[in-house]
């Protein structure tokens, strides 16, 4: 297989989630020297393995009906995977686009994307038949105009999933230590104009250290204390002494 060539996988069907603690080594695991847990943070969830939705910052939807909040909403935990709202739904055709930053970097390793809810609600031609997945900040700023000249990190073939009890696993690599992901969701089952996703459940690991600003200041012009001190530290105060010598 060409090794610039994106990973292709088929979700797989029916398989039970993980019990907690299973994935890889247990709660925690080291990743490129970064120690990574497993554990759910959210005291209502506590035994959520699915638990990255814990450590979104936020989620931009492009194409999308409503508004920003209902993107986010759709990453709630596994619990609660069968609420048919929050959803999203695509506005003007069948593709629609999720930006998601996290708060930390994070190891995904599995991912689930699921539309439930009635048949009036949620039927079978309205989910999306597949997902195409960039990760990193290189693919922070992309859109549907300019996503035909990138290659994604990962291409996933839907299957429909009524009971979001299907999964598929994540190329390992591209989806280590990141803090964007992209997910693209180019159609649906039944070609019709509108795409739902109602849940989308994302599992692996998470690091405790935080992106932030960092503050620095500079000092374009130092003041005279300041220059005496380096030239001394430079040996360049004594210049003047050593040219009278010569």
């Amino acid at each position: 297989q060409d090794s610039d060539a994106p990973a292709v996988a088929t979700l797989a069907l029916a398989h039970p989630p993980p019990a907690h603690g299973s994935l890889d080594r247990g709660g925690a695991a080291a990743a490129e020297g970064h120690w990574m847990c497993t554990c759910s943070h959210d005291e209502e969830w506590p035994e959520d393995t699915w638990n990255l939705y814990q450590h979104i910052e936020r989620v931009e939807g492009l194409n999308v009906v409503g508004e920003g909040d209902a993107a986010m909403g759709i990453f709630k935990p596994h619990g609660r995977r069968l609420d048919a709202l929050p959803c999203v739904l695509s506005d003007t055709d069948e593709e629609l686009i999720l930006k998601i930053w996290f708060a930390a970097p994070v190891n995904i390793r599995r991912i689930i994307v699921a539309s439930v809810g009635s048949d009036a609600e949620a039927g079978a031609d309205s989910h999306p038949s597949s997902v195409r997945c960039f990760t990193g900040p290189a693919a922070e700023g992309l859109g549907f105009d300019s996503m035909a000249d990138s290659q994604p990190a990962q291409v996933i073939e839907l299957a429909v999933n009524p009971e979001a009890t299907a999964f598929s696993q994540c190329t390992p690599r591209p989806f280590t230590q990141v803090c964007f992901v992209l997910l693209h969701f180019p159609g649906n089952h039944g070609a019709v104009e509108r795409t739902r996703v109602s849940y989308i459940g994302l599992q692996g690991e998470h690091s405790h250290t935080k992106r932030q600003a960092v503050d620095c200041k500079f000092e374009l012009i130092p003041n005279a204390e300041d220059s005496a001190e380096a030239a001394k530290l430079l040996g360049l105060n004594n210049v003047g002494a050593m040219e009278r010598m010569s």
